[in-house]
């Protein structure tokens, strides 16, 4: 496959939608295309294992996962040293798409596919992944304020240092969920009463940009409209074995109000509302049973892929 069109694709969907079984198996099919991809998930060495001063290493691999053992451990104490201050040149700085001179170059076609995530697991996003979903681990309460504004700054993080250049690039963008995560943070007077007010949502630094800058297609995975909080226990008690379950998965009647959220017009209303307030283009927004197989979604998500290439 020649890459074709733009593409900026979000996967979204309440928790145990299964989210990252069908990250992979996009992944797999690009790469299947002959298309290069890299994968910038995970933390701050995760990215910089993408940077041009370490093409000799990088190049034949998607992340630092793949590489060989004996590679893998040469480059982590590499980088370790370098960002802790033990190198003898000049401390390695974060990644980013920019030449400037306060991050490590990361030339952002140096692949065709580039695969992305939300919460990041580094900067606000690992703040969001550690605290906000975890606050009873605190001895504190969800707080979706708080939240809401963790994720706007990282927004503006991973926009600037990334995906600004990917679209300006051509490149082809996978994202595991992205703003449309306010389903999980925006007021509702029954279920969310802490929950941020739309207008300060979209009002947010992070999420002008975010708004802005949308993404072209979301598949989103859920439920059906009037899913009951039964009918979550019962997807979380068939799919949480050995996952470690935070305070959002806990939450029976938050996760159907996530998913009634995903499974409505709400969202199309939110991206409607948010792309005429700063000047993004509305996405196609795509649904798919939750219910369906893995497989059975798979192939429904590359079918509609085929399409957009």
């Amino acid at each position: 496959m020649e890459r074709g069109k733009f593409l900026d694709l979000v996967i979204a969907g309440p928790d145990m939608s299964g989210t990252s079984t069908q990250i992979k198996d996009i992944i797999n099919y690009f790469k299947k295309e002959n298309l290069i991809v890299r994968d910038l998930r995970g933390t701050e060495i995760d990215a910089l294992f993408h940077a041009e001063k370490f093409k000799l290493l990088n190049s034949r691999f998607s992340s630092i996962s793949e590489l060989p053992p004996h590679i893998k451990d040469y480059f982590l104490s590499t980088t370790y040293n370098m960002m802790s201050g033990g190198g003898t040149n000049q401390d390695l700085q974060i990644a980013s798409c920019v030449r400037n001179n306060v991050t490590t170059f990361v030339d952002p076609n140096s692949a065709d596919v580039w695969i992305m995530e939300e919460p990041t697991k580094r900067g606000a996003g690992q703040l969001n992944r550690t605290i906000e979903q975890n606050r009873s681990q605190f001895g504190d309460e969800m707080n979706p304020i708080a939240a809401a504004l963790a994720h706007q700054a990282y927004r503006t993080d991973e926009f600037l240092r990334f995906r600004k250049a990917f679209r300006e690039n051509n490149r082809i963008i996978l994202r595991s969920r992205s703003e449309e995560s306010a389903c999980y943070q925006i007021f509702d007077s029954q279920f969310l009463r802490n929950g941020i007010s739309i207008e300060n949502y979209l009002n947010l630094p992070g999420h002008k940009i975010a708004f802005k800058n949308s993404p072209t297609h979301i598949f989103v995975v859920c439920g059906p409209e009037n899913w009951t909080t039964q009918d979550y226990l019962q997807l979380k008690s068939e799919r949480s074995n050995g996952r470690a379950i935070d305070d959002y998965e806990n939450n029976p009647e938050y996760q159907v109000l996530v998913n009634k959220r995903y499974a409505s017009d709400w969202i199309d209303s939110l991206y409607e509302k948010g792309c005429a307030m700063h000047g993004g283009t509305v996405p196609e927004i795509i649904r798919f049973s939750i219910y369906d197989s893995k497989g059975q979604i798979k192939e429904k998500m590359i079918s509609k892929l085929e399409t957009l290439l």
